[in-house]
């Protein structure tokens, strides 16, 4: 038996593809059929020559390892990165994903839900956010659905078909749950989950005020694709209350920090990257944040993020929060891009009048030379990939058109 590749549009046919490969223990490639050629070629070097592809007529033609497959027989390799041609496989096993998914149940039935997990997915299976919600339903024994995520405001929201008895979760991300929030029937389809899961992003102050004055029962988390999703919860009653995002581990993890960069050991931690380096326990991740005495721990945000313009470091968020406080600028990404002269340019994707490129440069002067972007992309809402973080990729596209 080999592995397999899956790259299927459309997101039943891509879960059936997964479930049928896992329950014969055969090891799956998540491929995502969104990928530009960059990404396909980069995907293509990775998975095993011979590899069968569903869905895509991709040749693979990476190395094949020293008994392949049976030493991963029971793997699901799901993709992480994929922007600009860099494309990652994190190691997941069936232990490490019923760890995550158990952690998850445990942590609501000690909250007084039912064990019982009913997963609504609204972003693509082929990433770890929108996997999970059906893997919990699997362990857990309870049922789950994929619906369209991106909630238009002249279309009718999606019909939810779960069962009402038992626990049924939402998994969403913040642009989806503020168009929700928006939509005429919005706040009444939202009371339809017992618990709404909220990640892949930061959160507009907005969107925490809306849960705060609805009383809505969103637990923000924190996870990533090495630790299989959710690894920490933060409870509505703490955003209802006005408190941090302070984030309670799931049981069987542990969170420590050092230097400010957030350590995780946890039972759902990955095994490895594809053709690439093991997931040492406990892993350092690439987050800022407090882990605090009670071992709940506090994402301020992302060390990579930093640009190094010059021999100057600048912190992203340190110009978005100046821009932002001047009134003149909506939203706001800054990131930065590689420059022959000075290693890295600032690049500011803002949401504002062009007409104010005047005043918002002049706002600009509030931040040393080197922290004062060189460019601006204008656009009426900050392009997101269908995880509703920031597409970086295609903000890069728009600055070079």
């Amino acid at each position: 038996m080999r592995g397999l590749a899956v790259f299927h549009s459309d997101y039943k046919t891509y879960l059936q593809e997964v479930l049928k490969a896992s329950g014969i223990a055969r090891p799956v490639f998540l491929g995502n059929p969104r990928w530009e050629h960059n990404e396909l070629q980069a995907a293509a070097n990775l998975i095993p020559r011979g590899t069968p592809v569903e869905g895509n007529n991709l040749v693979p033609h990476g190395n094949v390892p020293e008994h392949w497959p049976e030493q991963w027989m029971d793997c699901l390799m799901i993709p992480t990165g994929g922007t600009g041609g860099k494309v990652k496989f994190v190691i997941h096993n069936k232990k490490t994903l019923r760890a995550a998914a158990k952690g998850l149940q445990n942590a609501l039935e000690a909250r007084g839900f039912s064990p019982v997990l009913h997963g609504a997915s609204f972003t693509p299976p082929w990433h770890v956010s929108g996997l999970m919600p059906f893997w919990r339903a699997q362990v857990s024994g309870g049922e789950y659905g994929i619906y369209d995520g991106r909630f238009l405001s002249t279309a009718p929201l999606p019909e939810i078909k779960l069962p009402l008895h038992g626990t049924t979760v939402a998994s969403l991300v913040p642009t989806q749950l503020s168009r929700i929030i928006h939509h005429p029937d919005g706040l009444t389809w939202l009371r339809r989950f017992k618990v709404i899961l909220l990640g892949g992003s930061s959160i507009p102050r907005q969107v925490l005020d809306e849960i705060r004055i609805h009383h809505l029962p969103v637990y923000v988390t924190y996870g990533m694709t090495e630790t299989a999703a959710a690894c920490a919860l933060c409870p509505p009653e703490r955003i209802w209350q006005g408190k941090s995002l302070a984030g309670t581990p799931l049981p069987g993890v542990h969170f420590k920090a050092e230097n400010h960069r957030i350590i995780i050991d946890s039972p759902a931690l990955g095994l490895g990257y594809w053709n690439g380096e093991t997931l040492t326990h406990p892993y350092t991740t690439g987050d800022l944040g407090t882990v605090h005495a009670d071992g709940t721990v506090e994402v301020h945000g992302r060390a990579d993020r930093v640009i190094i313009t010059g021999g100057e470091k600048v912190d992203p968020e340190r110009v978005e929060s100046v821009l932002k406080s001047s009134g003149l600028v909506q939203d706001i990404h800054v990131f930065g891009v590689v420059d022959a002269q000075w290693g890295e340019t600032v690049v500011a994707c803002v949401v504002a009048n062009e007409y104010n490129t005047a005043a918002i440069h002049k706002a600009a002067e509030a931040l040393e030379p080197a922290a004062r972007p060189k460019h601006y992309v204008f656009v009426e809402k900050l392009p997101l990939d269908l995880r509703g973080k920031f597409d970086r990729a295609a903000a890069v596209r728009l600055l070079y058109r």
